[in-house]
């Protein structure tokens, strides 16, 4: 993917697998784990921080501690697109984790036939391949009540 002028704040996701792979090597894989985007959006931040106290630090080291204000404008001025970066990071990382929890769970619908998603979103926290097992383990489980 080459660089896109109307997205401008991204730096691209990992590749995904194939919907036609298995549901779960698409899980071991990462196409349903947390979006790329809110770790992306999280060092636009540490940028950020890192400029504006870059900026007042040049304010302290300053003999005569005068301008304070020019100084915090400044270090706003420097930083300010990064802190937009990183807010636009977070809004599509939303978009994308939605996205990702809604396709996990028709994925999983598709594959064992039946939905717990609710039960699963009310019980522990769980990672995409703990979610797997929970399913596989209720599927084994009415297996072996229909089968006797």
């Amino acid at each position: 993917m080459g660089y896109n002028k109307f997205r401008w704040w991204t730096n691209g996701s990992k590749k995904k697998l194939s919907i036609k792979k298995p549901l779960i090597e698409r899980i071991n894989n990462g196409d349903f784990d947390y979006s790329h985007y809110y770790s992306e959006a999280e060092a636009a931040r540490e940028l950020a921080s890192a400029i504006y106290d870059g900026v007042m630090e040049g304010y302290y080291k300053n003999e005569s501690k005068d301008d304070y204000w020019g100084y915090v404008n400044e270090a706003r001025q420097k930083s300010y697109m990064k802190n937009v970066r990183a807010n636009k990071l977070d809004e599509e990382g939303h978009k994308d984790e939605i996205k990702i929890l809604h396709l996990l769970k028709k994925e999983l619908e598709k594959e064992f036939k039946f939905c717990l998603w609710d039960k699963v979103m009310k019980s522990r926290l769980m990672d995409a391949e703990q979610v797997y097992e929970f399913y596989l383990i209720e599927k084994l489980k009415r297996q072996s009540l229909v089968n006797r």
